[in-house]
């Protein structure tokens, strides 16, 4: 790759241990959506990412694949090196794509961003047992001392974690993500409460359950991906629907159809499908850390939570406000203003003049 410098171009590595169509969550889709958008806007980028070096490309984004785990992707700063030879700057988000691109970074001479899309904090002595739970706190503490150029978190809740986890620094910034606008929205019948996500108990699935049981009249639709599919679609009451993750736009239609949105999550970054819920019209009850209608809930708090499930779904009027005042609030979370935010910040740390960025913004057409 050799760096360009006409017209404001840059030429961009971005390093991430998952990349589409492999799926883990939200992380992936918002990598994608990032690169796609770069490449829209005139820049040069090259994703490296674990698999079959044979898919070289996704949907325009050309790849370098490694035929690594991702735990292994940890100890490949030599690929990341020679991809990112004459690059601007290397972009990589965690976890497993920090530490060598981080290292790659330092070898090159060029500036190194990361971007936090998953930070859990205590969070993890309930996602992993014993000392496996500690190892990945320290692990996670560890990448967020590095000195990246810039650490992009994706919410205050999330900058607020990690500058828990170790001293503030002039170099974090928050940059919210942005959602497909266009995909989403609300159907003419509506009914039920929706919940989709990872099955882990991160995201309070098994709160989910047991709410779902508590309350037999309402019915529950989730969809869902992760190892325990099969089991906890055999266990849930017979009031709640549980489907398959099959892509953004099968999500779409669920939350569509959804009066209100349940997201009991005990530890996320932004809760991309949150806002995904609140485009589509959907009162929201979590404890994700964006601003939203409906009710803040403790994740711990069973009966707080099912108080405040049973409040919205018995005043509809409410519940439509809710939705229609989280339309107004999630059109924030735009791809336009994300990248208008992201690109400023390249600028600044490659010394590109501003004008000669954001005449390229006029080339991306798919905001």
């Amino acid at each position: 790759m050799t760096r360009q410098d006409h017209a404001g171009a840059l030429t961009i590595v971005m390093v991430h241990e998952r990349f589409a169509p492999d799926y883990g969550g939200g992380g992936e889709y918002v990598v994608l959506e990032i690169a796609k958008h770069l490449i829209a806007m005139g820049h040069r980028v090259r994703v490296v990412t674990t698999g079959d070096p044979a898919h070289d490309s996704f949907d325009g984004v050309p790849l370098v694949r490694l035929p690594v785990s991702r735990y292994r992707f940890n100890l490949c700063t030599d690929a990341i090196a020679a991809t990112a030879a004459g690059a601007d700057l290397i972009h990589c988000f965690t976890y497993h794509a920090a530490w060598p691109s981080w290292r790659a970074g330092r070898r090159l001479g060029i500036p190194v961003v990361l971007g936090v899309l998953a930070l859990f904090g205590p969070a993890w002595r309930e996602m992993r047992k014993g000392p496996v739970s500690r190892l990945f706190q320290w692990f996670e503490a560890f990448l967020l001392r590095l000195a990246f150029a810039r650490q992009i978190f994706l919410s205050p809740g999330s900058l607020r974690l990690a500058q828990g986890l170790r001293p503030a620094r002039a170099t974090d910034c928050v940059i919210a993500p942005g959602i497909s606008l266009q995909d989403y929205g609300p159907a003419s019948e509506r009914e039920g409460v929706v919940f989709s996500g990872k099955l882990d108990v991160r995201k309070g699935t098994q709160a989910l359950q047991q709410l779902a049981r508590e309350l037999p009249d309402i019915p529950f639709l989730v969809v869902a991906w992760g190892d325990d599919f099969e089991a906890f679609a055999r266990s849930s009451p017979p009031n709640m629907t549980v489907q398959r993750f099959v892509d953004r736009q099968h999500l779409a239609a669920a939350l569509g159809s959804s009066r209100l949105f349940l997201f009991p999550t005990k530890a996320e970054t932004f809760g991309l499908v949150v806002a995904e819920a609140m485009a589509s019209g959907c009162a929201v009850v979590s404890s994700a850390p964006l601003e939203f209608e409906g009710a803040r809930i403790d994740p711990d708090d069973l009966p707080g939570i099912k108080l405040a499930v049973r409040q919205l779904w018995e005043d509809p009027v409410r519940c439509a406000a809710c939705g229609q005042r989280n339309m107004a609030l999630a059109q924030a979370y735009s791809w336009h203003r994300h990248m208008d935010s992201l690109t400023a910040l390249y600028r600044s740390l490659c010394g590109v003049p501003s004008d000669r960025i954001e005449s390229l913004a006029e080339k991306d057409d798919v905001r």
